[in-house]
């Protein structure tokens, strides 16, 4: 136990590694399932790490779950990690891919990427997600998706 309390590095060495260690064991988790889910089609985007805010036509005030977002030639899809929400929205239903920091009428002091889409009741709806590099993600979504439509 004196050994422990002369070395503490160890056990911050220990500490930080398990960590990195537990971040890749969860990103390769989150890849085996993509790669189950949609196989050879053609990923055009991906991140990890993305907050999803919720629906706008969802009740109540906005509630955060993290996951990944994935961009593919027809859709955007989102899954989060621990509540395992999902949400698909086709390209033929997006309208507008902005910038905002609010959403619900509440200020999240976030860079957010909001999608307004048309949902299955055929409603207009607000999707809003916290991205790494929010203008690069915006472009690949107008490019991609709202050229289809």
């Amino acid at each position: 136990m004196d050994f422990l309390g002369q070395q503490q590095w160890i056990i911050i060495a220990v500490v930080f590694f398990g960590i990195i260690g537990y971040i890749a064991w969860v990103r390769w988790r989150d890849r085996k399932w993509i790669d189950e889910r949609f196989g050879s089609r053609s990923i055009l985007a991906m991140s990890f790490g993305v907050n999803f805010f919720g629906r706008a036509t969802e009740p109540g005030k906005p509630l955060r779950s993290s996951g990944f977002l994935l961009l593919l030639s027809d859709q955007l899809f989102y899954r989060s990690r621990v509540k395992k929400i999902e949400l698909e929205i086709p390209a033929a239903r997006i309208t507008r891919v902005y910038h905002d920091r609010t959403h619900k009428g509440v200020e999240l002091h976030q860079s957010l990427v909001k999608i307004d889409f048309l949902n299955d009741q055929n409603q207009k709806d607000t999707a809003a997600f916290k991205v790494p590099y929010p203008p690069q993600w915006m472009q690949a979504i107008e490019n991609t998706l709202l050229k289809k439509t």
